[in-house]
């Protein structure tokens, strides 16, 4: 589904990453841990070209989603942005209401039939486990929702307009135990239908809801494994010095 090879990134004149080469499977997790700076969220938004917003980058290697690489001149980027979903650190529900929140990927690509876009809310409010406890509060704010049912409600967002790839950079990072537990067993369910790509200071999390762990130090990729191997047998030692707490 997503394949990098020999990913060289640059801010200016920094090297943000270097020489990264990965494969991710589709209907899988795949998380990205490493200490704070190391490029994890770096490499995790070349996926949907949200680097290119930055001034003064530079990319060499190649970045293929499905076989195309995303950085080919041909590559529409509305359509790539469409396809690879992103949910970001802090929930962000737009100043409107829950179900406006919802609606405004349908809207925003053209599609104007009501009925389909209220059955396609319902559903992927469905999708994100938040139907049942907003149903009554569709027309309301979203700012009146707690914290956890925002990140949902931006997972059901990012959902709506049928994306294939669902990128989460820190997604539970600003959220209490209860609404990051919803919020792993939100990530169980959707990877049924969806390939994911989860960025996350919390180890113990990147062992709970992720297939393969990559992890980062330094722009490297030093080791990338089965996830269960990697929290219990690393091939590596720095890995092992990470995960058991000897820096970090």
């Amino acid at each position: 589904m997503i394949e990098t090879k020999n990913i060289n990134f640059y801010y200016g004149s920094f090297q943000a990453l270097k020489n990264i080469s990965m494969k991710m499977d589709a209907n899988t997790v795949t998380a990205f841990i490493g200490p704070s700076g190391c490029g994890k969220s770096t490499f995790l938004r070349l996926f949907n070209r949200m680097n290119d917003l930055i001034d003064d980058t530079k990319l060499e290697g190649e970045c293929l989603i499905k076989g195309k690489d995303i950085y080919d001149k041909s590559i529409n980027i509305d359509a790539l942005r469409k396809d690879v979903g992103m949910v970001f650190q802090k929930p962000n529900p737009f100043p409107k209401s829950v179900f406006e929140n919802v609606a405004y990927g349908l809207k925003v690509n053209g599609i104007t039939d009501k009925k389909f876009i209220a059955n396609r809310v319902e559903e992927t409010l469905k999708a994100a486990a938040l139907f049942d406890e907003v149903k009554d509060k569709l027309n309301k704010s979203a700012f009146e929702l707690s914290g956890g049912q925002q990140q949902r409600l931006c997972i059901a967002r990012a959902l709506a307009i049928e994306p294939s790839i669902i990128l989460m950079d820190e997604p539970a990072s600003a959220l209490d135990p209860i609404s990051t537990s919803k919020i792993e067993e939100l990530i169980h369910q959707l990877k049924k239908k969806y390939t994911i790509v989860i960025v996350t200071h919390n180890m113990q999390q990147a062992a709970r809801v992720s297939d393969k762990t990559g992890f980062f130090m330094l722009g490297e990729l030093i080791e990338y494994n089965d996830t269960k191997k990697m929290f219990l047998n690393p091939d590596n030692e720095t890995t092992q010095n990470y995960i058991t707490g000897r820096f970090g």
